[in-house]
Parts: C-alpha cells; structure tokens; sequence
C-alpha cells in the first residue's frame, strides 16, 4: 500500500506528525488509525540480487557465536580438557601433577540417571489429540514416531550423545530432516533364463556391467529330454533410493547462531550448521558433479581447537599430505545456513536455506524456502534472555583446580615423608653414593653424623575434611554424587530417616529439574518437527502395534492438531520410593472394587495404568509383556446374579409352561382338523365309488341291452334269409 507524503504546513496532521515525519491516514481504515513514516529516505523493498545475499550470508556467518574463535568454543575446550584430565597448567617440575576428574565423575553419575527417565519406557513420546475424534490417530502417531525413533533411528544414541553434549559444552544441538539420496549398488546375478533377464533389466536406473551367456543342456519335464538352453550370468549397477527421517547430533563447533537469538526456533534469524562433506555426499544428494568439482576444496588437516581438544591430535593430523585424486573423495566446507531474508521483496522475512561453499567467497548452490528450521538445542541450565546457558562442567572447573591442588599438596607431603631431604656436612659425605638410592645401598661419609635427615612437617588435619567439604559442594552444586557418598556414618546416626531421603531428594531433584528441562524444550521440539516432516514428506507406510493390534500406519494421512508430551520417567534413586506409592495405590483400588466400585470409581483401565507405571517403577520397559489393554480386547461378561437367574428361571418356566398349554391346544385343534377332513375324504371317497359302481352299472346294462339288441337284429336277418331262401326254392 502507497502512502503519499503531506508536506503541507496547514495539513491538521502536522501536529501530530513532529519533526521529521509525515502522517497519512489510510482510507481504508475506519477507525483513523495513522501510518507514518520519515519524510526523506528509506530503502526501497525490492528482490534481492545474488552478490547482496552473498553479503547477507557472509555478515551472519562471521558474526555468529559458536565458531571457531569464539569465548564460547574457548570455553567449551576447556570444558574437554577438564574431562579428559588434561594438564591445569599450575604444574610444577619435580611435583606431582595429578588431576582430579571432577567434570568426568559429575557428567557420569548424572548421564545414567538420565538415560533411565528418557528411555526406560517403552515409549519416549506420547502425542495427545485436542479433539477426541482424532483420538485414534494420535495413538497411531505415538507408536509410529515411537518405532522408528527407537528402533530405525537408534534413539538411545542419539539421546546419550545429545545430553552428555549438553552436560558438558553449555548447549548441544541436533538437526532433524528428510533425507532423500540415492546411493550406486551393484547386483550380480547368475543362471537366469532369457525371461528372468529382461526382469531384472526391466526396471528404473538399472545399468547393465557385463553380461556372460552361458549355454547349457537341462531335462524337458514333459519329455524327458536334454536340450540345450542359453542362460545368463549378469553384473549390474542401479541406484539405490533412500528416503529417511534422520536426526544428527551436532557437535558444538559445527553450529552457528546469530549473536543477538535468545531462543532457537523457526523464528530464529540466522543458524547454520558448518561441516566437511565430500563431492560424492553432495552428489548422492542430487547436486551435479561438474559443478562441486569446480568448487574450492580443502584436504588440510582441521586446526578447530574443540575438534582437537575432543578427538585428539592423532586422529586430526593426518599421516601424510598426499590429497586424494579422486575428485569424489575431495572434501569441501559447506555451511548449510538458515535465515529469515526477504529475498522476492515482498516485504515478509520468509525461512530460507542455503547451502553455501566457502570461506572468503561463497558459493551458492542451493537456496529454497521452508517452513521449520530443523534445529533443537537443549541446556541443562538455562539462563534468562540468553541462547547459551551453563553446564555442569562449568560449575565444577573450579572445584577441580582446588581439589587437584590439594591432592598435588598431600601426594608431595607423602613423598617427602618417605624419601626426607638431607643435611649433611659439606666434604664429609660421597654425594653420588646419597643420590643412589638403592635397597641396601652404602653411603660414605668421614665421620659420624655428617648426614641428617630434615624433619617433615605432619600432615595438617582439616585436609581430609576439606577435600570432603568441596565434595560436597560439588554435590551442592550440580545435585551429582555418588550413590552414598555424601553420607557418612555420624550424619546418619544424628539425622532421622525423613531428614535424610529429604537431603536424597534434594539432591535428586537437581537432576529431575534437568530432565524436565530438557523435556520441555529441546525432545519436545525435535518430537514436534519429527511428526510435521513425517506429515509432509513421503515417509514410508508400516505397521506397528498399537494396544497389543498391529495396525497399518500413513503418515501422510495425519492431519490432526495434537499436542506432544515426552515421557519423562524416574531416576534410580526415586524409583524404589515410586513404586511403593503405586503400591499403595493399587491397594486403594482393591477396596474399592471389593465394595462395588469396579467400572464406578475403578476403570479396568485405570488398573491397567496403575500395573504399567508398576512396570515401569520397576525396571521392565515394557510392560505389555504382563498385561493387556482392556482397549484392545472384548470385555469379559459380567458374573451372573443369583436372584436374577431365578428370577430368569421362573420366567422362562412361565414361558415354556404356556408354550406346552399352547402347543397342546394346537395338537387338539389339529386333531379335531384332521377328524373332520378325514371323515370328509372318507365321505367323498365313498360318494366316488358309489358314483363309479352306478357307472358301471349303467354301463353293464346297456352292454347287455346292446347285445340283446344286436341278437334280435340277427335272429330277425336270419328269419329274413329263411324267407328269401324258401321264395328261391319255389
């Protein structure tokens, strides 16, 4: 929308506008709400060119916090450093220089805590429909997600590089994506026929190596005869198409966040991630190979302090300087960055990717808009408008350098109390004879009492209790400590039993608020981004069980709002006093199903619940191995009553009681029916022979009227002829 500039000194807005602004009121408003802007000046919005979002990309870059150089990768060495016990460097020649592990225990104590409440149940993440139509499918998704986290994606992996990352270096960070490549395989096959042949070729992106015919005599089945048949020995190459959902921890030297983000999200302005990738990675990515082949590449060795510091000198340094000749192998930088430009110049700062290659001049070879920045990061202590917090290396670096310190103190005492400094009288004693110290060695000296041992001073008693008292606060400070360490025997004699699991649950709390912390944040975004790629992506279809029910499962069907809960179980310490609470609950069910309450105020299914987190307290991650969803079988019948089946009884006596009576009524009229029509066929029958015996007389009648009749007629003829015979004779 244009506004024109007011310039006019009697404009009615120009009190309001101030110096230096022009006022215009949009038409289009009602309410007479005013734009403003600055009389002069002002950039355009307009499409940006290539070279200006090379300069954008190249600014955020340099200026992000996380890379090399940085107070924070400075910090984060220094953390590996005090993990792997390196030097502190107070050390003196010719004392002791041990180093006390105080990150490493801290980290190490707290990672198996940790790993039991993320993935000592059978599910990580559960998701929960806001409608309760969509019900269904948010169970399917649970169990989807569940599956191919845990057992495609190596879940319990990830899960342990990426909160031992956090514990250790401030922030650690992974990226979730689609992946899409195709990678070249080759297939040998031998003894096909012509027609299995032209089935193996017959498919997409296969090419054929070598093919070897081979003629050969078989048997016909139908005749028994050997012929001879010509079958084939092929080699092939085809690519191999893999479409996964893929979730990398990131180490910390490879992420970069713009200096003024608080939080990383899709509203974050700049994050990248910088790696070392080879041609043939970006290739099988779909990238032409003529163009990667002509990018900048780098086959040095990798000076970043944190890659140096965490892997160590021999595994950074390469043997020998020789670069590879296959252009494949040659690696290259590439910094895959994510910023909100406004890159058309429609005035909307839209979430882009860019995969750039480069150091000094960047390269550009891929820019696409988006939608989720695939980022999750997690800190085990956050700190208010900031992206990095603390970790617990950090709040313990110090109490290493003391502790060290004093050991270095005690194990020098205890040196010098077995093998004294000597005072002896200059020229009376062989020097090199009291350098040599040997078992039953001899020393020389010119007279008596020219060597004198010097006294050492005894070990001051409130060093052991020191080394103890920053223990605990270690244990004060990060809530981590060995099981029983920070309880000696005179505390446990003079505290009671509640004081004591409450000075236990103190300390575990720190690792529950840990847990939550990184539930909340981090695992619930990964989750979150996990189901909206699996929803716009083409992820394959499965099946997995759902209640005890395998089901088939398509992502690309859920379209459902839902909200992600992570699972976050018990720590070792919390689980015995679980499971007696939900002891006592299941005893609180049993009374109230023993009154009545069953399918009142006691579900099968909150019994159910009630036996899983049992389970679960227990140490067994999946407790359908013992118990049945009451969702996924037919409910049992209900125990029949007594008095009612009685009741039944009597009723269905009464019923079958007049079904006889009816019955016999119908017997008795079928009865009198069957009387009556037999006496009528009777009747009839007899009606049907006398009508034939009257026929039959009738007709034997009139038979013997016929041959009386026919005897008259003959015996009148022959009279006749007696006459005409007599008239003759005359």
């Amino acid at each position: 929308m244009a506004f024109d500039v007011f310039e006019n000194e009697e404009d009615p807005f120009a009190a309001r506008r101030g110096v230096g602004v022009a006022s215009n009121p949009d038409p289009s408003l009602d309410d007479g709400v005013m734009a403003e802007r600055p009389r002069t000046g002002g950039q355009p919005v307009k499409p940006l060119s290539v070279d200006e979002v090379k300069g954008i990309l190249s600014r955020e870059i340099s200026d992000a916090i996380g890379g090399v150089g940085s107070d924070i990768a400075r910090e984060q060495q220094r953390a590996l450093d005090f993990y792997y016990g390196k030097s502190l460097g107070n050390e003196q020649k010719d004392r002791s220089q041990v180093v006390l592990m105080d990150v490493l225990e801290v980290v190490e104590w707290a990672m198996p805590s940790l790993m039991r409440m993320f993935t000592g149940s059978s599910k990580v993440v559960e998701y929960k429909a806001k409608r309760p139509e969509d019900q269904k499918k948010a169970e399917l998704a649970t169990a989807y997600v569940n599956h191919i986290f845990v057992n495609e994606m190596d879940g319990f992996q990830i899960l342990y590089d990426w909160f031992k990352t956090a514990l250790l270096e401030k922030n650690s960070v992974v990226k979730v994506y689609f992946e899409d490549k195709k990678t070249p395989i080759v297939e040998r096959y031998g003894g096909l026929t012509y027609e299995e042949l032209i089935l193996v070729l017959d498919r997409e992106g296969v090419t054929p190596i070598a093919v070897e015919e081979k003629p050969t005599q078989v048997r016909d089945p139908n005749t028994g005869e050997l012929i001879e048949v010509t079958l084939y020995d092929i080699e092939l190459r085809l690519l191999k198409e893999e479409k996964n959902i893929r979730v990398d921890a990131i180490p910390p030297e490879e992420f970069l966040i713009a200096r003024r983000a608080i939080k990383l999200n899709d509203d974050t302005t700049f994050s990248a991630h910088r790696k070392r990738v080879t041609i043939s990675d970006l290739v099988s990515q779909g990238y032409p190979a003529d163009l990667l082949s002509s990018l900048p590449y780098d086959d040095g060795p990798d000076f970043n302090i944190n890659r140096q510091a965490r892997r160590g000198e021999d595994e950074i340094y390469p043997s020998t300087e020789v670069t590879r000749s296959d252009v494949a192998s040659r690696e290259i930088w590439v910094t895959e960055c994510y910023a909100r430009v406004d890159e058309d110049g429609d005035g909307y700062s839209e979430l882009r990717r860019f995969l750039v290659v480069g150091e000094s001049g960047l390269y550009i070879i891929d820019d696409e808009q988006i939608n989720i920045n695939p980022f999750c990061s997690i800190t085990p202590v956050p700190m208010p408008h900031k992206f990095y917090g603390q970790s617990l290396a950090d709040l313990v670096t110090d109490l290493q350098v003391i502790r060290s310190t004093i050991l270095r103190q005690m194990l020098d005492h205890l040196y010098l109390a077995n093998n004294p400094r000597m005072a002896i009288t200059e020229g009376m004693v062989e020097v090199d004879d009291l350098l040599t110290v040997r078992p039953g060695g001899l020393i020389r000296q010119r007279a008596p009492n020219s060597i004198e041992p010097l006294l050492t001073q005894e070990l001051p008693r409130d060093t052991f209790p020191m080394l103890q008292y920053l223990e605990q606060v270690r244990g004060n400070r990060t809530g981590v400590m060995a099981q029983g360490q920070e309880l000696d025997a005179g505390m446990l004699s003079n505290t009671t039993a509640a004081a004591v699991a409450s000075m236990e649950g103190s300390k575990q709390q720190k690792i529950e608020l840990i847990a939550r912390i990184f539930a909340s944040t981090g695992l619930k975004q990964l989750f979150t981004k996990i189901f909206q790629i699996m929803a716009t992506s083409d992820t394959k279809k499965q099946q997995v069980q759902v209640s005890g029910e395998w089901m088939d499962v398509d992502p690309s069907t859920w379209d459902f709002d839902f909200d992600v809960e992570v699972e976050v179980g018990l720590g070792a310490g919390r689980a015995g006093e679980q499971a007696q609470a939900l002891n006592a609950l299941m005893q609180v069910q049993s009374q109230m199903i023993t009154n009545g309450g069953l399918n009142y105020l006691v579900s099968p299914k909150n019994i159910y619940n009630a036996a899983t987190r049992m389970a679960e307290a227990m140490g067994y991650s999946n407790p359908d191995l013992f118990f049945q969803d009451p969702d996924s079988v037919e409910p049992p019948q209900p125990a029949p009553d007594p008095d009612m089946e009685k009741v039944k009884l009597e009723a269905k006596k009464v019923e079958s009681d007049a079904e006889i009576r009816s019955g016999e009524i119908q017997l008795k009229a079928m009865k009198e029916k069957n009387i009556v029509a037999h006496r009528a066929q009777d009747l009839a029958l007899k009606e049907k022979i006398d009508l034939e015996r009257i026929a039959s007389q009738e007709r034997i009648a009139e038979g013997s009227q016929r041959a009386q009749l026919s005897s008259a007629m003959l015996s009148i003829e022959g009279r006749d002829d007696e006459k005409e015979e007599e008239k003759d004779e005359k």
